[in-house]
């Protein structure tokens, strides 16, 4: 069985510039599999493909979860 961190979201200070899927999922209390599946649905902005992985940019993410919890209305949240 895969374990994920359950220590909460990653540091935002002094760490990469980039999240893993893993840390996604701790974000978002899910599984990889389930932000593998947003991806691809285009639901997640800020995806990054670096060969066959994928990763996410720290500061699109935080942008983009910001604006949810404010109530942008669902327009503003597309991205391509």
């Amino acid at each position: 069985m895969r374990k994920l961190r359950a220590s909460g979201p990653p540091k935002l200070e002094g760490e990469s510039p980039l999240l893993t899927a893993d840390d996604l999922a701790v974000w978002f209390h899910c599984s990889r599999r389930a932000v593998y599946d947003r991806v691809f649905r285009n639901q997640i902005p800020g995806v990054v493909r670096l060969g066959r992985r994928l990763y996410f940019d720290r500061v699109t993410i935080q942008e983009w979860l910001r604006r949810r919890l404010l109530g942008a209305p669902p327009e503003d949240l597309e991205f391509h």
